[in-house]
């Protein structure tokens, strides 16, 4: 059934009085037939609750091991399996000349060692190398390798900072979007905005890590490093004596004449 509901203008009233009335009708009744039946009404998007999102666990540790300057990362998670992370451990570095003097005291770092893994079955594993072996056999740093050829030197920071991006950055919005649906999301304070305005996930620690000390015997790893990666393939390898000893026969088998061949030349 039809409900018609005509409005009167009455004088000396204004127009938008009926607007206002017919506006409290609308409010009060739930639904008003207008000739044409009633008329659907939709929450706005604003009104609707938001879904809660559970942010991702990321539990590592950073463990010394037996060889000198190595560290083993590990951790567990539950991003989804073949996640890529890198896994990467940097040291600041600051200019002497530049602190001296007081100029721009802005640190520069340097990258120690980095390596890629993969979210398998919730964990993940890789191990870092921060020492490398200088010329005299003596552990140094890259840095401290590249010192003597910048001719600048620098005050080390006295932290190593370990670093979990997930890579590449680029999929990050994809990443975003397939955790909202599992309702999951990655902790704002992990988000972050590089100077170009692309946006990473890092998660991070920092550990007190004193610089290299002490040296090493030289290692066939580190020989294989020399001449663009050939090694000393240039030498000829010693050959074992023969064990067998040769003598030089007294007198001539034969009484035939020596040929030519014979001589030596």
């Amino acid at each position: 059934m039809s409900t018609q509901f005509s409005i009167l203008r009455l004088p000396g009233l204004r127009s938008n009085f009926c607007c206002r009335l017919l506006l409290i009708l609308l409010s009060v009744t739930p639904c008003i037939s207008l000739m044409t039946g009633c008329t659907e009404v939709q929450l706005p998007t604003k009104l609707i609750p938001a879904r809660q999102l559970t942010e991702i666990m990321m539990d590592w540790h950073v463990n010394q091991t037996s060889q000198p300057g190595a560290y083993e990362i590990s951790g567990k998670t539950n991003l989804p399996d073949r996640t890529r992370l890198t896994v990467a451990a940097l040291r600041y570095l600051y200019p002497i000349a530049a602190t001296a003097r007081r100029f721009n005291t802005d640190p520069t770092y340097t990258i120690l060692d980095y390596q890629s893994v993969t979210v398998e079955q919730g964990t993940w594993q890789t191990q870092l190398n921060l020492w490398q072996v200088a010329s005299d056999r003596t552990f140094k740093e890259n840095w401290q390798l590249d010192q003597q050829g910048l001719a600048i030197r620098f005050n080390p920071s006295e932290d190593v900072v370990f670093l979990v991006t997930l890579a590449p950055i680029d999929q990050l919005p994809a990443l975003q979007q397939q955790l909202a649906k599992q309702g999951q999301q990655l902790a704002k304070s992990t988000v972050r905005s590089s100077t170009e305005g692309e946006q990473y996930a890092q998660f991070q620690k920092t550990l007190a890590v004193a610089l290299p000390t002490g040296s090493t015997l030289a290692s066939s790893a580190q020989v294989d490093t020399e001449n663009f990666g050939w090694g000393r393939r240039y030498l000829i390898p010693q050959e074992p004596q023969n064990p067998t000893q040769l003598e030089r026969p007294k007198t001539r088998q034969t009484d035939a004449p020596a040929r030519s061949e014979e001589f030596l030349r």
